[in-house]
Order: structure tokens, then C-alpha cells, then sequence
């Protein structure tokens, strides 16, 4: 969309020392699902990520930033070779590859670069500026779907014990679920596609 890039390189401008994002949200403890733009559902057990331009008309400090509306991270957050040394190890579990943006959140706050959600510059409070998402793709909840939700509650216990960050939350470890808890989780998340036998009223 317009002025993307730029409302990107002013808040970096404004926040030199900030990872700057379109999307993002606060952790919360024992989260369980994931919620987009509908103040609504921010509330748990979702994680509410806030869309610069959308709902959130001004700066929010967040723990994780989402990059597919824009972000902008310098190099000089990362120490390179530790980085890579991280996501190429292969003893990285599988469901950490698939949760880019927490693993890469993560690590930012384990160098202690904190990140904020910034709305467009320009007129966004009319619609004019704000990122132009798909509207199929961001109705659909990827995160609710084919596993994605265990991957973000497994990958932010990972990330915190492998790290030592965001100590001040508990999250849950779904390895330890039993079947039945499982199959509670993936009913929540996917509702009648994922809760067999359950109608379409009750899911």
C-alpha cells in the first residue's frame, strides 16, 4: 500500500533502538489461541495482535511482531552468527521452523530490543493508507488451523526456556496433553471442522 515503506522508516527514525511493525501483540499466559482485529475477542485465551491503521491508531509496545503487513528490524540487533546458529542447529524442533515470528521476537528480546506496532502515516483512520490484506487470507485464522496454534503455544515455551525470556508468563506444554485435551484444543481452535460429532450449532 502507500507510504508503507515510508510510515516504516519514520517510526524507525522515532524509535531507533525499536523493532517497528504493522501487526503485533502482548503475550499473555496460557494462551491457547490466536486473535486478529476484533477488540473483541482481546481477551483470553487469545493473543490479540492489533493492525497498525486498522485498530490500533497509535504506538503499542508488544512482545511479538508479525511480518506479513511490513516490519522493519535492523542488523544491528542481531548478532549474525549466533542467529544463524540458532534457526540452522538442527536440533531446532520442527514446530519452531514454522513460528517464524516468535522465534524471531523472541530472540530480539533476548537482545533486549524491545518491538512496537506503529499505524500508517497519513490518513489511516479513513482506510486510505492501511495495509490492503487479502481478504480471503486474513480471515482465516492460519494459526487455528493444520497444528498451527500447538506450533505458537510449543514455540513460545521453547523460545522462553531456551533464552531465559518472558519469564513473567507460564505457557503451556502440550506435549503434555493428554488425547482428550488435545482434541478439546484443535475443537476450540477449528470449532465444527475440528469437533467431530458436534453439530453446527453446538460448534
Amino acid at each position: 500500500p502507500p507510504r508503507l515503506v515510508e510510515s516504516l522508516v519514520k517510526a524507525s527514525n522515532k524509535y531507533p533502538e525499536r523493532a517497528v511493525a504493522f501487526s503485533g501483540c502482548k503475550l499473555r499466559s496460557h494462551f491457547r489461541q490466536i486473535a486478529h482485529s476484533d477488540i473483541n475477542k482481546n481477551r483470553h485465551p487469545n493473543l490479540y495482535f492489533w493492525l497498525g491503521g486498522f485498530d490500533s491508531h497509535r504506538d503499542r509496545i508488544v512482545d511479538i511482531v508479525q511480518g506479513f503487513t511490513g516490519i522493519l528490524i535492523k542488523l544491528k540487533f542481531f548478532n549474525v552468527s549466533e542467529f544463524v546458529d540458532f534457526v540452522t542447529d538442527k536440533e531446532l524442533p520442527s514446530y519452531a521452523r514454522k513460528s517464524d515470528d516468535i522465534v524471531i521476537s523472541g530472540y530480539l528480546d533476548s537482545r533486549n530490543v524491545k518491538k512496537v506496532v506503529i499505524p500508517l502515516q497519513g490518513n489511516w483512520s479513513a482506510g486510505k493508507n492501511s495495509p490492503k490484506l487479502n481478504t480471503i487470507a486474513s480471515s482465516t485464522d492460519a494459526l487455528s488451523s493444520q497444528g498451527m496454534h500447538q506450533n505458537a503455544m510449543m514455540t513460545t515455551l521453547y523460545m522462553q526456556r531456551h533464552f531465559r525470556i518472558w519469564q513473567n508468563f507460564t505457557f503451556y506444554n502440550v506435549s503434555q496433553f493428554s488425547e482428550e485435551m488435545m482434541e478439546l484444543l484443535n475443537c476450540e481452535a477449528g470449532g465444527r471442522f475440528r469437533c467431530p460429532g458436534l453439530s453446527k450449532a453446538e460448534a
